[in-house]
């Protein structure tokens, strides 16, 4: 009688080691398979050698008392750099804005206009909450098909995942102009971060939260900015 329960018990501890393993080893295996996928990815950190592109695009991230954050401040930098210099002919702003208490998108234009941009060039989208959110959008209501992703080097290769999935022609600029407080904690958010980027678009093929009608990069992106940027 002993030995049946001692046997019963051992099966169950194998069987919890094993079902530990795999959950622990999933996420290591996708976290490694990014991290390949970016290896081949056109990455730049300096705007000599990016190849020309439509838009920059440039994620939402902290604000403090509507002021960017250093690392969404480098983010915009990095952008305006591109522009400048003439690698791309639009900036998109895509932040998170779904609450009257919290607004990414605003400081993010209010910033790039201090810097010399024709404002037909700006594009505001104000529900990027994340990374599938910006990219997928950019792609159905901004019609973009060719963009430099302006963001630090941690976020960039789950960036290039969605990217290649949702099939966005994809450079990555790296935009680290120093070293962040945040930077230890963000890898360790960003491991899990990937592992779900990776159910989303292969096991519930997940949606924005919002769509909506397009709005072409081509024009004017004033009409943009209304309503809940401004």
């Amino acid at each position: 009688m002993f030995s049946q329960i001692f046997s019963k018990k051992s099966k169950l501890y194998r069987w919890s080691v094993l079902i530990l393993c795999l959950v622990i080893a999933a996420p290591i295996a996708i976290d490694f398979s990014f991290e390949e996928l970016y290896l081949n990815t056109p990455k730049y950190q300096n705007h000599r050698s990016v190849r020309p592109a439509i838009v920059a695009v440039v994620p939402g991230a902290s604000v403090y008392k509507n002021e960017p954050s250093p690392v969404l401040k480098d983010r915009l930098d990095c952008a305006l750099e591109l522009y400048h210099q003439g690698k791309v002919r639009k900036i998109l702003l895509s932040g998170d804005n779904g609450s009257i208490y919290y607004n990414e998108a605003r400081p993010m234009l209010l910033y790039i206009l201090k810097n010399k941009v024709n404002e037909r060039d700006i594009f505001v989208d104000h529900a990027g909450f994340r990374t599938l959110d910006t990219l997928v959008r950019a792609k159905e209501i901004f019609q973009i098909k060719d963009l430099i992703f302006v963001s630090q080097k941690v976020y960039q290769p789950r960036a290039a995942f969605l990217a290649k999935k949702i099939g966005l022609k994809f450079q990555a600029f790296e935009s680290d102009r120093r070293i962040y407080s945040s930077g230890p904690f963000s890898r360790f958010r960003e491991f899990f971060a990937r592992t779900l980027a990776w159910v989303d678009m292969n096991l519930f093929k997940t949606n924005p939260k919002y769509l909506g009608d397009p709005f072409p990069i081509e024009e004017s992106g004033i009409k943009t900015w209304k309503g809940s940027v401004l």
